[in-house]
């Protein structure tokens, strides 16, 4: 199995996808147990309402490290 190359690196990045909501301060992570979801940290970062078509943090709870 291929390693990741941050992880080979040893370089502190999270794999999973940040979300950002359209309030400019929320953004959650959809790896569970992230705390830091700095967009700098993670190789992916979409905003919610480019794909739900709307804000999803108004649609349902989500259970995803938040902060904001």
């Amino acid at each position: 199995m291929n390693e990741c190359v941050d992880c080979a690196a040893a370089l502190e990045h999270c794999h999973g996808t940040v979300v950002l909501h359209e309030d400019g301060g929320t953004a959650e992570c959809t790896e569970p147990g992230c705390r830091d979801v700095d967009p700098t940290r993670h190789a992916l970062v979409i905003c919610c309402d480019q794909f739900m078509g709307e804000c999803c943090a108004d649609l349902a709870p989500v259970e995803y490290a938040r902060a904001g």
